[in-house]
């Protein structure tokens, strides 16, 4: 099956005849297709795959199998497209993600028949479109930039930003602030001061917070044993200076 350069229609497997999704896909049209490897075909270099949780633990040999179809394909965007019809679906996703990764798909949810059907036309609508179309406009100005990047520090605010940009002048001063600092800015309480803080300085990872938690335990019983050492050689000394 030739795919043309650009098609008006999601093309659809005949595998998936009897799929309760189709039936919601009305703002596209669709039409089955016998010799089309994925699932479903949503641009020209662009597809779905199509699995429900219940039915990977039914048959989970069965994905591995399709997905390596899949990926033998010139396709610019896979899509593994999964339907969430288990509320004990923990495991099953995290198998499912290796495989999207392994394949080198893109997992996406939808937890209805009916929310797979928009996902399908919106990939299908939308597929000319660049990721300006839904990416965030930010100005270019200084003080925006700064806004945009504090205001993902739950819950600081925009006038917590000015607040800061006005007591620290710039960014890096606000990253090396220390927390006294930071507590003087008017209108910063306690839990603002701490998130912000944790946000730079608290390591990423529970491995990298384990060892300098280690590393700072150390330094503080070296400094405790230096001093019991003053403390003991200053004893001594007064003791000689008695004699």
């Amino acid at each position: 099956f030739e795919f043309p350069r650009t098609m008006s229609r999601i093309v659809v497997s005949e595998r998936q005849r009897g799929n309760p999704v189709l039936k919601y896909i009305r703002n596209v049209p669709w039409e089955f297709e016998k010799n089309v490897v994925p699932d479903y075909v949503v641009g020209a270099r662009a597809c779905a795959a199509f699995i429900s949780i219940r039915y990977h633990l039914l048959k989970p040999q069965y994905l591995e199998r399709r997905l390596a179809e899949v990926a033998s394909g010139e396709w610019r965007l896979r899509v593994l497209l999964c339907l969430v019809d288990m509320d004990d679906h923990v495991k099953p996703l995290h198998a499912l993600n290796l495989l999207a990764i392994k394949y080198d798909c893109t997992l996406v949810l939808a937890h209805s028949a009916r929310e797979a059907a928009r996902l399908l036309e919106c990939f299908k609508a939308y597929e000319n479109n660049s990721g300006s179309a839904i990416k965030e406009k930010i100005d270019k100005d200084y003080l925006s930039r700064l806004t945009d990047v504090l205001t993902t520090v739950k819950p600081i605010n925009r006038t917590d930003v000015v607040t800061l940009a006005r007591t620290f002048g710039s960014f890096r001063d606000v990253v090396n602030a220390d927390l006294d600092q930071l507590r003087d800015c008017p209108g910063l309480g306690d839990k603002k001061v701490k998130n912000l803080y944790d946000a730079f300085n608290k390591p990423f990872s529970l491995a990298a917070s384990r060892r300098r938690e280690e590393k700072k335990r150390k330094r503080d019983q070296e400094e405790l044993l230096q001093q019991q050492a003053e403390a003991i050689e200053a004893e001594l000394a007064a003791i000689l200076d008695d004699s």
